[in-house]
């Protein structure tokens, strides 16, 4: 059996553990509140009951209701039978038909499916860099691992449902949970990018702005260290989110039964070289932002070292201003009282 179909059922059997948990948690916390209500005014337990189960009923199925109104794609045929192939691209015309994006384009012939799909395709390449992007950038900067964990797989569960938005359609049922094992199997591999080693990617883009790294200031060599690793980790986080949105980009826009394993290969190798780019552009104004405050901070430093001098120095020039005072006056008085006892 392979190994994303072990990872899909896990999940979906970890995915109705965790929701009967839920459902029953949510169930005892409304039965609490009922008897609270009840205490307050006697009678309205059932009306509090049964209202709240209304209302999060309505709660969680909203989801699903969103989920269903997503007209579902037609699924590629996996041979190369042409009477399949012609039948399965006038089904994905039709449904390419209705979508608000290609509002533009007739869709009169199959020819025009491939078109239709590579503009989809750039909507969702701008939707895929920008999660990326701003996965990056939040998980460099925030650098708490158990928060950032939630992030990105809270942004990747986003990013799928958001490409299959863009496509105007949802994949198959087990396409779709195909997806999501992808993204739990990406979160689960994190600790196995050993082999990629994303400090490579950052340490240039700290070192262009960055002195201290090429030994031009020695005393800063651990904060541009700190960058690289805040970098790589982002680097990283960013990496695992191209390459689910990748993933899920070819399942949404296929037009023949993708192999599982031809598709990971070929996101991976796409996402790295998309990851470059987004650490040279948002790593370099996080670099920037970064080397702008230890300027700052270390002007500040030093304009108050120098007051302080300066302060000493007031106070150094006083102390002897004044003790050549003193012994001026010392002396001017035992000279005029010499004088005296001259005198007389």
């Amino acid at each position: 059996m392979p190994v994303s179909r072990i990872i899909t059922r896990i999940f979906v059997a970890a995915g109705l553990a965790v929701l009967g948990y839920f459902f029953l948690s949510l169930v005892s916390t409304i039965s609490q509140l009922a008897g609270f209500a009840d205490r307050l005014s006697p009678g309205s337990a059932a009306w509090v009951f049964w209202g709240l189960i209304l209302l999060f009923s309505g709660l969680l199925l909203t989801p699903v209701y969103l989920y269903s109104r997503l007209s579902a794609l037609p699924v590629p045929p996996s041979g190369e039978d042409p009477d399949a192939v012609e039948s399965f691209l006038g089904a994905l015309r039709e449904h390419l038909r209705d979508n608000p994006r290609l509002s533009d384009m007739e869709l009169t012939s199959n020819e025009e499916v491939p078109l239709a799909l590579s503009r989809l395709g750039e909507m969702a390449d701008v939707v895929v860099k920008r999660t990326a992007s701003t996965v990056f950038v939040s998980t460099a900067v925030m650098q708490n691992g158990r928060l950032d964990g939630l992030f990105v797989l809270a942004n990747q569960l986003r990013l799928v449902w958001r490409i299959a938005s863009i496509y105007h359609g949802r994949p198959s049922p087990r396409q779709m949970l195909s997806l999501y094992g992808n993204v739990g199997a990406n979160v689960l591999i994190a600790d196995n990018l050993q082999e990629i080693d994303f400090a490579e990617i950052a340490t240039p883009v700290v070192a262009s702005i960055f002195p201290s790294i090429k030994g031009g200031i020695p005393g800063l060599q651990g904060v541009s260290t700190l960058l690289v690793n805040s970098l790589s980790n982002g680097a990283a986080n960013a990496f695992l989110t191209l390459r689910v949105g990748l993933i899920t980009k070819a399942y949404c826009a296929a037009l023949s039964a993708p192999m599982e394993g031809g598709v990971r290969r070929s996101s991976t190798t796409e996402a790295l070289t998309l990851v470059a780019g987004i650490v040279r552009e948002q790593g370099g104004r996080v670099a920037e932002k970064s080397w702008q405050r230890v300027r700052d901070t270390f002007t500040e430093a030093t304009g108050a070292t120098v007051q302080g001098v300066k302060g000493a120095l007031r106070r150094t020039a006083g102390a002897t201003i004044e003790t050549a005072r003193t012994v001026s006056d010392t002396f001017g008085g035992g000279v005029r009282s010499i004088k005296d006892m001259m005198g007389k």
